[in-house]
């Protein structure tokens, strides 16, 4: 058996089961000491507007493959409660096992009031992107600037998709490409 899947199955297994609270609350009618005790293990409050996510999702795609995505979330509204629809500012960093990229983007956050365990995340975002090692449909050691649009449905499943143009030095004829990337996560 390779050594890189050995590897890859167990640290994936253990990455999963960091996910097991859920990333974001709206609840708002706890008082701030409760707020305090039941904030997410996995989620740094900086301040009432500002939170970092150090491991916000675990994703496949083109043509990073594996990569984990840490997030930094500046939400605009001060009072989120009972509103259907929330505008933030998202900085990642997505190392990969074939790339790595980081991102600025706006995110919406949909939560229908009608149903309270149910929100849409979308997110448009700027991308630099780098490769290494094997990535797929693209060339090893170059960099690209790209844009992404991403949506998680219940800050669970997540798609996105890119397009993506070198801006290194090259004579390839692979010098713009479109990636996907699947998880879990936001």
């Amino acid at each position: 058996m390779n050594f890189r899947r050995m590897f890859n199955i167990p640290f994936t297994v253990f990455i999963l089961f960091l996910f097991v609270h859920t990333v974001w609350s709206q609840d708002s009618l706890q008082t701030e000491k409760q707020k305090k005790s039941s904030s997410p293990r996995l989620m740094f409050q900086l301040s009432d507007q500002d939170i970092i996510l150090p491991i916000s999702s675990i994703e496949w795609g083109v043509p990073d493959r594996w990569s984990i995505t840490s997030r930094y979330v500046h939400m605009f509204e001060k009072d989120r409660d009972n509103k259907t629809w929330l505008n933030n500012l998202s900085i990642a960093l997505s190392p990969g096992t074939a790339g790595g990229r980081l991102s600025i983007g706006y995110q919406g956050i949909l939560s229908p009031k009608s149903t309270p365990d149910f929100s849409v995340l979308n997110e448009a975002r700027v991308v630099l992107l780098r490769t290494w090692g094997n990535p797929l449909s693209a060339i090893t050691n170059r960099t690209f600037v790209g844009v992404e649009i991403r949506s998680s449905l219940s800050f669970l499943f997540n798609l996105g998709i890119g397009y993506y143009k070198q801006i290194s030095d090259s004579n390839s004829d692979k010098e713009n490409f479109y990636g996907l990337h699947v998880g879990i996560g936001i």
